[in-house]
């Protein structure tokens, strides 16, 4: 089963610009310098959940459950915003990548599309830790 790719809302206005800038000759070496920069955003970002609801579950809510939840949060944000699409993911593809993805590149079909549900699943999981114990605190 194919599924269709899910277009950008709004990220494609900010990466067409940047594409057209990038000589021809320039674009796979362009493209693996995405695919670098993409790899390491998304191992930052998984990292951060699973820290923040590593951190939550264990009763911890320090400084750095907080800046894990930031950037976790963030890009959520980002990337519900733009119809799931990362923003790198448009620019990979104007550039010449048959796929963008990071999760196609480097994990199987069968879990990169399970991506965003087990990722926000955790990071759900840790907010949900967290508003409890905020709670438990407020009333105790």
């Amino acid at each position: 089963m194919d599924v269709a790719r899910r277009r950008p809302i709004w990220s494609d206005r900010l990466t067409q610009p940047i594409a057209r800038r990038v000589p021809e000759r320039r674009r796979p070496t362009a493209v693996r310098a995405i695919r670098s920069v993409h790899t390491a955003a998304f191992a930052l970002i998984a990292g951060c959940i699973l820290v923040f609801t590593w951190d939550a579950i264990r009763g911890r809510d320090g400084h750095r459950s907080l800046v894990a939840a930031g950037i976790a949060i963030a890009e959520t944000v980002i990337y519900g915003s733009n119809n799931q699409v990362c923003p790198l993911t448009p620019l990979a593809e104007e550039l010449g990548a048959e796929s963008g993805t990071v999760t196609d590149i480097y994990l199987p079909r069968a879990l990169s599309v399970r991506i965003p549900m087990l990722g926000g699943s955790a990071l759900l999981l840790g907010l949900a830790f967290q508003i409890l114990r905020w709670r438990e605190r407020r009333v105790g």
